[in-house]
């Protein structure tokens, strides 16, 4: 299912962003300062209040996003999140840092626990539409990235327990940790669709 910008309506908030804007065809979105989502480890702190538009999916599944943002502040990201509960969950995102390179990578974190995985990324990717896609088979997630008109590049494989038969919230998300104030993101496509891995190896 293509969620922008048709069935905006079918999705559901996590944390009320500053300003959502719908147009003919985007969603922008505007983050609160001191956003995001870590858990515990190494930094001394925790946030769970990012900013995420989720619909709930059971099964495997295939969810991408298209995206462009207007970064301004440290740590400024955008991309992709599924959930299994609070303390169980991974994001998948470019984060922005001025006068240096950005991160692209994931973060992963189970029972309470984030773990990130990332690379250094150019500035310039900020000045293209970029995409994500997590892909979900059983327990394992396939996490990957581009600019638009690329090569997916595989980020990580990541493993969560999942309740058999329960949903997941699959949804975009955006962020911002630093205090300074948020920034501007147009989703231009953000889709869901089932995924079958059986399919796949018998087509």
């Amino acid at each position: 299912m293509q969620y922008i910008p048709q069935r905006i309506d079918k999705l559901q908030i996590m944390t009320q962003p500053q300003k959502l804007e719908p147009t003919e065809e985007s969603l922008k979105l505007h983050t609160l300062p001191d956003t995001d989502f870590w858990l515990k480890t190494h930094y001394g702190f925790e946030r769970y209040n990012g900013h995420v538009l989720y619909d709930e999916i059971a099964g495997d599944f295939e969810a991408v996003t298209e995206l462009e943002m207007d970064p301004r502040y440290t740590f400024d990201q955008a991309g992709l999140f599924v959930e299994v509960d609070r303390d169980n969950w991974l994001k998948t995102s470019v984060e922005y840092i001025p006068n240096a390179p950005s991160h692209l990578g994931a973060v992963v974190t189970r029972d309470g626990y984030s773990d990130w995985s990332t690379r250094n990324a150019a500035s310039d990717l900020f000045k293209q539409r970029l995409q994500f896609k997590v892909v979900r088979e059983g327990n394992d997630f396939l996490i990957y990235a581009r600019t638009v008109g690329e090569e997916w590049e595989q980020l990580r494989i990541a493993h969560l327990r999942c309740p058999e038969g329960q949903a997941l919230k699959v949804g975009l998300y955006a962020a911002s940790p630093g205090t300074e104030g948020g920034f501007e993101t147009a989703f231009h496509s953000f889709e869901i669709n089932a995924h079958s891995r059986k399919a796949e190896e018998h087509s």
